[in-house]
This record gives C-alpha cells, sequence and structure tokens, in this order.
C-alpha cells in the first residue's frame, strides 16, 4: 500500500498563515462596513469566511495526519478493504483514498469546505472589483477641463 501522508510543517504554515489572513481581514472588513464602504467590507469578510474555511481543512488534515488509514476506514468502512494508497492535496485541502479498482473516495476532510471556500472567495473577488470600480468613480474629476492646443 503506497502512502502519501501529510507533511504536518506545511500544515503547521498554512494554518497559521489562513489564521493571521482571516483575522487581519475581520480586522479590516467590520470597520470598513462601519464607514459605510459596505463592498470593501463585505469583500473583507467574505475573504475571512474563505481563509477560515481553508484553515479548517488544513486543520482536519493535520489531526488526521498520523491516522490516514483509520480515516479512509471511517469515511467508507465497506471500500476500506480495496484501499490502495492516499493522496492529499493542500489546495484545496483534501484526503482521497485511492481503491485498487482505480477510483478514489473523500475521507477527513468535510465535503463542504470546498464549495464554501470557493463562493466565499468569488464573492470576495466581486464584491472587491466593486469597491474599486465605486472607489474609482467617487475620486474621479465631475467635470475634467477639456484642453486646446
Amino acid at each position: 500500500m503506497t502512502t502519501s501522508y501529510p507533511a504536518a510543517l506545511p500544515l503547521l504554515l498554512g494554518i497559521v498563515v489562513a489564521a493571521v489572513t482571516a483575522f487581519a481581514l475581520l480586522g479590516q472588513g467590520f470597520p470598513a462596513i462601519g464607514r459605510g464602504a459596505v463592498a470593501s467590507g463585505g469583500a473583507a469578510l467574505a475573504g475571512a469566511a474563505a481563509a477560515i474555511a481553508y484553515a479548517w481543512g488544513l486543520v482536519t488534515l493535520f489531526l488526521d495526519e498520523s491516522g490516514t488509514a483509520q480515516a479512509c476506514q471511517d469515511a467508507n468502512p465497506a471500500l476500506y478493504g480495496q484501499v490502495s494508497g492516499y493522496r492529499v492535496s493542500y489546495l484545496p485541502p483534501a484526503l482521497d483514498c485511492r481503491l485498487s479498482s482505480g477510483g478514489s473516495y473523500a475521507a477527513a476532510v468535510p465535503a463542504f469546505l470546498t464549495p464554501v471556500m470557493t463562493v466565499c472567495a468569488v464573492i470576495a473577488l466581486t464584491l472587491a472589483l466593486i469597491a474599486v470600480a465605486e472607489r474609482r468613480r467617487t475620486t474621479a474629476p465631475e467635470h475634467p477641463e477639456k484642453r486646446t492646443t
């Protein structure tokens, strides 16, 4: 049985970076909404939600680092006898139990985290683009001077 266990150091580093990012975005998002900058504040809060979902996925991988076989057995006891190896992904966080027949099934990381992370990231990007457009519109002069040459 081939294994590819997640490495503890990249997981810990990813967890710390995601947590710091989430706290920083939360600290930026709430005051921005309070000032009336709803688009930029919303973008920060949606980004924070994406970072929290990512950190959650990495934490579940870290907790299952030494028990990958147990995670595969818990996820699907009927198929566990056919497991020939494991595949770990850090982006998005995932642990796949590979079957000898060529298929695989997910274990350890909750299935809803990747869609939540993706939707939050798309919302954050959309709101950030709206905030940039809003800022450009409000900072542009209302009556630009016409030059005659």
